[in-house]
């Protein structure tokens, strides 16, 4: 690939669709092409980093191919605002595990930047009071995620879409990208910063792009307190495989509800595996003819499963393979740099005394910090 084309190309890699809905706006991702400048994604470094986390770790390494920086925002500030943990061991996460994975799954090139960098300046702060004299609380409500508009909400998750709003002035981006759950929050940004709200940080409408959200794998949400839900990067192989093993994947043709892929089995293939190899190899069990049969794009491997001609568990255990041998150097640097990971421990087990997780979801917690820690209880 060469020029504009290619480099649009690799933006719109494994966006969320449809693209004018999901891309804000197509027309001015094209005028940003060969510019360069500054794309973003936010994060809240609370937890471990599963494979839903690294479909946004990876279009980060688009955007550097195809010529833009790229900056992973560790918003230690938004992860106390949500009540996951205190403001120094965010921070030690962040540069410790976060900042591992990212320059490991993704780039070194990717730029690793605190929120507390900037967050509490004198700027800053007045800009966020500014902006909350210009968005009501009915606005801010309905740019926060569902996760957050599902309890009796808190004043500090209505700042936290604003905060997010300023974050982009604030690097300077060109192109935010999120998940399919920030596109509320991003059409908030544009709206606001196209009026004349005044601003001590130079103002601009900022464009916006989506990747999708994986499923999680019992249903419902990936989510990084959920260890059931997600596969993460330093989970040890055999927990990697029970998990899928033990993962929502119904045969036949039932696999969407409300227009998404609700299989996650299917979604990590769909959104983590063909994306980055292009074809894959299912070994067939008997139940499913037997032999081997190369697939190389997602449409042919949906229409092969909803046929039966591949096995619920022959998928499962190409997935499962693919995801122990994709993570095995993040796993290699753990155990010989336990130093590295040792903070997220003593960050889940700061939420654990608080009451984030039961005794099930504290046990799989364990056993995923088993080959760099040792033997725990508590």
């Amino acid at each position: 690939m060469g020029g504009n084309t290619g480099s649009l190309e690799l933006v719109l890699r494994n966006l969320a669709e449809p693209l004018d809905e999901f891309v804000m706006t197509l027309d001015e991702v094209k005028e940003l092409l060969g510019k360069g400048g500054n794309v973003y994604v936010g994060y809240e470094p609370s937890g471990p980093i599963h494979v839903g986390t690294l479909i946004t770790v990876r279009k980060l390494r688009d955007m550097i191919e195809a010529g833009f920086h790229s900056i992973a925002l560790m918003a230690d500030i938004h992860a106390i605002l949500n009540l996951k943990g205190p403001q120094d061991l965010i921070k030690e996460v962040s540069m410790t595990y976060w900042k591992t994975v990212f320059h490991e799954l993704g780039s070194k090139q990717i730029e690793i930047r605190l929120g507390t960098d900037f967050e509490l300046s004198e700027d800053y702060v007045m800009d966020l009071l500014t902006l909350s004299q210009r968005v009501t609380a009915r606005r801010a409500w309905r740019a926060m995620t569902m996760v957050a508009r599902g309890k009796d909400p808190l004043v500090s998750h209505m700042v936290y879409p604003l905060m997010q709003a300023l974050d982009i002035l604030y690097l300077r981006v060109k192109i935010a990208i999120g998940g399919t759950d920030q596109r509320k929050i991003h059409a908030l940004t544009r709206e606001v910063f196209s009026s004349d709200i005044p601003l001590r940080v130079e103002r601009y409408v900022p464009t916006a792009i989506h990747t999708p959200l994986l499923p999680g794998l019992t249903g419902g949400k990936m989510s990084s307190s959920i260890p059931r839900s997600h596969i993460a990067v330093h989970d040890p192989p055999e927990l990697i495989r029970e998990k899928i093993m033990n993962a929502f994947c119904p045969p036949g043709g039932d696999q969407y509800e409300d227009g998404k892929l609700k299989n996650p089995i299917l979604a990590i293939a769909k959104y983590f595996i063909l994306p980055e190899v292009g074809e894959i190899v299912v070994k067939r069990s008997r139940a499913a003819g037997g032999g081997e049969v190369e697939v190389n794009s997602y449409e042919q491997l949906e229409r092969m499963y909803i046929a039966g001609e591949v096995h619920p568990m022959d998928l499962k255990e190409l997935v499962a393979n693919y995801l122990i041998e994709e993570f095995s150097r993040v796993r290699e640097i753990f155990e010989s740099e336990k130093e590295l990971i040792e903070p997220l421990y003593r960050l889940q087990k700061w939420q654990r005394e608080r009451g984030l997780f039961g005794d099930v979801e504290w046990e799989d917690v364990l056993r995923s910090y088993k080959p760099y820690l040792g033997e725990m209880r508590g």
